[in-house]
């Protein structure tokens, strides 16, 4: 039995990853990812609100299980919605798991592209991916801290380190804001990816073609934004780059190129009633625009 037991679960090992490999999209480059030794975690830093960099994230997970990586999911999402996002994970009632999440007030009054129908989307597809890692975990890390933007760069991080002791087999894969996966400072201060053990990370900036995406800046408010991070070489398609030079923007180690543009993804849980200033300033902006002319 002390033989045939570690023999069953390589078994089951290599099993998923053989369901995987064929139920996957696979990354171009990210081979060269699963093959470093000592990586514990892998960051995606984004521009929030598209559809398609959340997809590609999708890819990106599947694509390590399928190299019989064994995965955890941390997600620039407020802890206090872990049990939401739990549930939506595993609760029978996908319908009722999806309706109570999106009640919570980081997906009914955010409009900055975090709380979008993409992100959304994610989360069932990653409920999906429990056919190939029935354990498969999804973290939120986006934990409390006191008023500071350092503060709550140092919390972040710190809650994405703790994953190291408590997720200890596992490579941990994360989809968070670009400026939180850079690995130098910036405004002076550190960013979360920083507080991490530097030779067991990798960080990859997200580049696209332009297009919109679904953004909350002073200067235009909350909606559809033209320019996306762009990319400095431009003739890059979809792919992992692990050249720090090709990155726009900070310092990591290369980029995901999405190769296309990107598209806005709205609010999953609609726009909130009364409409929030961001969203009254971007509306007035842009009817302004409309009647101009």
């Amino acid at each position: 039995m002390r033989i045939v037991l570690p023999f069953l679960l390589v078994l089951g090992v290599v099993t998923n990853a053989a369901a995987a490999s064929k139920a996957c999209s696979p990354v171009p480059g990210a081979g060269q990812i699963w093959s470093k030794a000592g990586l514990r975690w892998v960051l995606i830093g984004e521009l929030h609100g598209s559809n398609e960099t959340p997809a590609a994230f999708h890819d990106l997970v599947c694509d390590a299980i399928a190299h019989g990586k064994h995965v955890t999911v941390a997600l620039e999402r407020p802890s206090s919605e872990q049990a939401a996002l739990d549930d939506v994970l595993t609760a029978k009632d996908l319908a009722k798991s999806q309706e109570s999440l999106l009640q919570l007030p980081g997906w009914k009054e955010v409009m900055d592209g975090r709380a979008s129908q993409a992100m959304l989307r994610l989360l069932v597809s990653l409920r999906e991916l429990r056919s190939l890692q029935p354990d498969l975990k999804v973290v939120a890390f986006d934990a409390p801290y006191k008023g500071t933007a350092a503060a709550r760069e140092e919390a972040m991080g710190n809650a994405l380190r703790s994953l190291g002791t408590a997720r200890a087999q596992d490579l941990v894969l994360v989809l968070t804001g670009n400026l939180h996966a850079m690995q130098a400072p910036q405004f002076g201060y550190d960013l979360a990816a920083m507080y991490l053990p530097q030779k067991e990370i990798l960080s990859l900036e997200v580049t696209d073609s332009g297009g919109e995406s679904w953004t909350d800046s002073r200067e235009q408010g909350c909606g559809p934004s033209k320019g996306g991070v762009g990319n400095r070489d431009a003739s890059k398609p979809y792919g992992i780059f692990l050249d720090s030079g090709l990155a726009p923007f900070g310092k990591v180690n290369g980029v995901l190129s999405l190769g296309v543009p990107l598209t806005p993804s709205a609010p999953a849980a609609g726009e909130p009633s009364p409409l929030p200033a961001c969203r009254k300033q971007f509306l007035s902006r842009h009817q302004a625009i409309s009647k101009s002319p």
